[in-house]
């Protein structure tokens, strides 16, 4: 039998984004509404399997979720089946064009999103991967025997598409894009893949794979260097560009040690390679580069907008600004790496960055908890109080009954824009 899993959410709230009915901040974790599920709050609509939570990304106000569900035995497909669910602002047409048109049921509830795919040809594409820039949704679109595809909607600032021209304040008509990558991977390769992508505020990084060779490839903002030194010919550096660039991270040879993940903070950009070593491009005005070529045996990366964390198999490593606490131990309000102060004992499973806030999903004498630290002006470590955090705290399971009913192990975390979401299994898992 499955085991149900809810998805709680917590922080900023102003277009619906937490997906709580309501446009209300959410100062402890609240329950998620599902359109059209039993009770509005578990991912299992009636007569279909439960879901699994693959991945959750956000914009300034907009959340898209990466959902997994079992297909029916008797059906003769054998893999999951992967569906986009999102909520929020969609004005810009981040959630797609039907977004808006079919809003019986508000932005405040997560609805299954439907994309415009086969109206411009592309059938039987399923969606792999999400990202999300401020108003810019990307969606990896995957089909047996072709390549994978890149599809960009919604807002265009700084060129956050990723499909050349000048951003304007004139809408952008086409119901999506596809971002080309041909001039970077060229066109007589037999098959590209998509293996990895980020997004910061403005700024956009993919990881290639064109037949034997990996490509890294970035757009958008760019002053920085986030996406390596861009400069015009007069030597001053690009603000932005509209179109994907190849970003080259010597010395690390990528042939000899790819990259098997990338993240992206607001100015700058963090590369996981195979050997556990890390690469990092853009601005180090608040520390958030100090320390990092020094990283060993690094298993993940994240980004907060200012900061920069590495988790080891011993502990989670923070640098960058610490003026909200978010680098998650007592020091000056900028600090190079070092570890974050947990309780003695802890093991950090997993972890999430959000702009300027951490969860981290740890385990502590036996028991599976969230953790959180940082900024929380809109609530979003779901602890009762606006104050920010400056050292880790418990935040899941929680001490007061305030979650409608809802205990149970946490068995991922997302943070995003001031928001924060716990996904809940009811039953521990085996």
């Amino acid at each position: 039998m499955d085991t149900p899993t809810h998805l709680l959410a917590a922080g900023s709230n102003g277009r619906g984004q937490l997906a709580s009915g309501d446009f209300q901040d959410a100062h402890t974790f609240t329950p998620c509404k599902f359109a059209g599920c039993e009770c509005n709050t578990s991912l299992a609509p009636p007569g279909q399997s439960p879901a699994a939570i693959i991945s959750i990304v956000g914009g300034a106000n907009h959340t898209l979720a990466l959902l997994s569900r079992v297909n029916d035995p008797a059906s003769s497909l054998t893999a999951d089946r992967l569906e986009v669910w999102g909520c929020g602002d969609g004005t810009k047409g981040q959630l797609g064009p039907a977004y808006i048109a079919d809003s019986d049921d508000g932005s405040a509830v997560l609805r299954p999103l439907v994309l415009p795919w086969e109206e411009q040809g592309l059938f039987g594409y399923t969606i792999s991967q999400v990202a999300a820039c401020w108003e810019t949704s990307f969606f990896v679109l995957t089909k047996d025997g072709q390549h994978d595809l890149l599809a960009s909607m919604g807002g265009n600032d700084f060129g956050d598409l990723g499909v050349g021209g000048l951003p304007t304040k004139k809408e952008i008509k086409a119901l999506f894009h596809i971002v080309d990558f041909s001039h970077i991977v060229g066109s007589a390769v037999q098959h590209v893949s998509i293996t990895d992508i980020t997004a910061g505020p403005h700024h956009a990084i993919v990881l290639l794979r064109a037949d034997d060779k990996q490509y890294i490839a970035g757009w958008g903002t760019a002053r920085h260097g986030q996406l390596g030194p861009l400069r015009a010919p007069s030597g001053r550096a690009l603000p932005f560009s509209p179109s994907p660039v190849a970003i080259d991270l010597l010395p690390i040879d990528i042939k000899l040690d790819p990259v098997l993940s990338v993240r992206a903070g607001n100015q700058h950009s963090l590369f996981l390679h195979a050997s556990g070593l890390i690469s990092a491009l853009g601005s180090d005005a608040k520390g958030q580069l100090q320390g990092l070529r020094t990283a060993r045996d690094v298993r993940a990366i994240d980004c907060t907008w200012n900061g920069s964390y590495l988790r080891t198999p011993l502990e989670l490593l923070s640098a960058g600004t610490n003026a909200r606490g978010q680098l998650g131990r007592e020091q000056a309000s900028r600090a190079p790496l070092a570890a974050v102060h947990f309780p003695e004992g802890a093991h950090v499973l997993d972890f999430s960055c959000g702009s300027e806030h951490v969860l981290a999903i740890v385990e502590l004498r036996g028991r599976t908890e969230v953790w959180g630290w940082g900024w929380n002006e809109h609530g979003n470590l779901g602890i009762g109080s606006l104050e920010d955090v400056n050292m880790p705290v418990k935040i899941w399971p929680p001490s007061t009954a305030e979650t409608e009913g809802i205990t149970g192990t946490a068995v991922g975390v997302w943070a995003g824009c001031g928001t924060s979401w716990i996904a809940v299994s009811l039953c521990d898992p085996p």
